[in-house]
């Protein structure tokens, strides 16, 4: 056995070196990935470069009749302009919902001044990117970025600019990928903000999401401290369906867009509902607003969609403001629904933004101007 110290020796020698070459492999390695890392975020951030700026700061706003995911991911955005040297502030277009109220206090945020227009100011559009649901005075705006995850819109512009719109479940996700890219830092108020957004807007991602808007859903509740995301969606979806001291016009008008197709222009109002008595309850009251709304929005046809979409219940009221209106859903949805005198009534629901507007869309742009 003593014959074969001398190889005991070696090994154990062999062993050290190879031990340390493990260590500094393992540091060449962490250094390689902290510098692609900083590498990735340099060529993030490179597309600042092309901005064009006007005098005075920039205003970062989503929609009219804003909702969480619009006024949440835009204070968010506002605030990575400013770590980023920009002089950035959040603007919304219009008084904001309970539910985003709720959310901004949770996150111990002031509500975002309001922006009546926006013309020869400097602008990133969050969560919109089209004209009819955007700010007076737009198209004299220097549009500098949209941030978005609907459809392409009528919104152009005669420089360069930073368009990400993506297929996502919400603007919010889209914001926080932003952060990452640019290798910035989410607080926990922040956190808070595009939680309460993604929450909202994918309601707890029972709609459609991505795995972006889930690895988000984890990674920004971990951020925010929140101890009970479920819990806090119930907060939110209490909030999104209090109407206290709002008159029936308010309610109708507090999540509305107009679109366009085929030459034609139509506005859709979302409520929210708890059940399907409370559904039916607020389709009635919906109905004999239908045709001043349509009016008001200069549209040709105007739609109330009342949903209800939480645990295991999926249904929509929607609304027609007349008898052209009503053709158009039961073209859009042949053999899926049911009119029950006020409601054309879908079981399960379907979302605005993925199903019904396309839906709408299409029927209007197979007859324009019928």
């Amino acid at each position: 056995m003593k014959k074969y110290w001398w190889l005991l020796v070696v090994l154990i020698a062999c062993a050290g070196i190879g031990l340390g070459s493990y260590s500094l492999g393992k540091r060449a390695a962490e250094q390689s990935g902290l510098a692609e890392k900083e590498f990735n975020t340099m060529l993030n951030r490179a597309e600042l470069e092309i901005l064009k700026l006007e005098d005075g700061p920039i205003y970062v706003f989503g929609h009219k009749s804003p909702d969480s995911d619009t006024v949440c991911s835009a204070v968010v955005y506002a605030e990575l302009l400013r770590q980023l040297g920009y002089e950035a502030k959040a603007a919304v277009l219009g008084k904001i919902n309970p539910e985003t109220a709720f959310i901004l206090r949770t996150a111990g945020v002031e509500e975002p001044e309001l922006l009546e227009d926006a013309t020869g100011k400097n602008v990133v559009l969050i969560d919109h990117s089209d004209y009819l649901q955007s700010a007076d005075g737009l198209k004299d705006a220097n549009v500098i970025s949209i941030i978005d995850h609907h459809a392409a819109g009528s919104v152009t512009t005669g420089n360069q600019l930073i368009y990400d719109a993506r297929p996502m479940g919400c603007s919010a996700t889209i914001v926080w990928l932003r952060a990452r890219n640019y290798g910035l830092e989410i607080d926990k108020s922040m956190a808070t903000l595009l939680l309460g957004g993604l929450l909202s807007d994918t309601k707890d991602l029972h709609n459609v999401n991505t795995a972006a808007d889930r690895t988000a859903y984890e990674k920004l509740t971990e951020i925010a401290g929140v101890k009970d995301p479920k819990a806090f969606y119930q907060d939110i979806f209490k909030a999104s369906i209090s109407y206290e001291g709002m008159t029936d016009q308010e309610i109708l008008e507090n999540d509305i867009k107009n679109y366009e197709s085929g030459g034609q222009t139509f506005a859709i109002g979302c409520i929210e509902a708890y059940d399907e008595a409370a559904a039916a309850d607020l389709a009635g009251r919906m109905k004999g607003l239908m045709a001043d709304l349509t009016v008001s929005r200069g549209a040709d046809m105007s739609f109330a969609q009342v949903s209800v979409f939480h645990d295991d219940l999926s249904l929509n009221y929607i609304v027609p403001s007349d008898e052209k209106a009503l053709e158009v859903l039961q073209a859009a949805f042949p053999d899926k629904g049911t009119f029950d005198g006020t409601s054309f009534i879908l079981k399960p629901g379907v979302s605005r933004r993925q199903v019904l507007v396309p839906a709408i869309s299409d029927v209007l742009a197979a007859h324009p101007g019928e």
